[in-house]
């Protein structure tokens, strides 16, 4: 991870929280709490930036750091146990039904999470091994593979 951030973009993460939340944070001081201003942005991007938490409040550098890596989300790292048991912690603790992975870089973090966590999750039962057949129109519909009538799709099949 340290050799990750050692080739972020503070600049580059500043530029993404500036847009998120109407700031130019560019102007700002790097040691400067970040202040919640009303604007016509992304509200949330600065209310969580400046609710309490366990540090008093967020600096504008602490801001640019936890993005230039992974972005606004949660990162785990470590071994395919530790990331697979901290996955299966969020289904457990939120009943959430899916993950939004992002990379840090591209294309090795998805081919790692693919080769690695996979495995780790289908070992453990929490990952499907095989896909049912079918489409996923008729998995969903259970009406066959293509529209059906009276859907306006289906009125245009030849």
């Amino acid at each position: 991870m340290r050799a990750v951030k050692a080739r972020s973009s503070r600049e580059g993460a500043l530029t993404l929280l500036s847009g998120w939340s109407g700031v130019d944070f560019s102007a700002c001081d790097p040691d400067e709490p970040v202040k919640f201003v009303k604007n016509d942005a992304v509200q949330a991007v600065l209310s969580n930036l400046t609710r309490p938490r366990s540090a008093p409040t967020w600096t504008v550098r602490e801001a640019a750091e936890s993005l230039s890596v992974g972005g606004a989300s949660p990162i785990v790292t470590g071994s395919p146990a530790t990331v697979a048991d901290a996955l299966q912690s969020w289904v457990a603790d939120t009943d959430i039904d899916g993950f939004n992975l992002t990379y840090t870089v591209a294309p090795e973090s998805i081919q790692d999470f693919i080769a690695l966590v996979v495995p780790e999750l289908q070992t453990r039962g929490a990952y499907k091994t095989a896909y049912a057949p079918g489409t996923l129109r008729e998995k969903l519909f259970g009406a066959g593979p293509r529209l059906q009538p009276p859907h306006h799709g289906a009125s245009f099949r030849r």
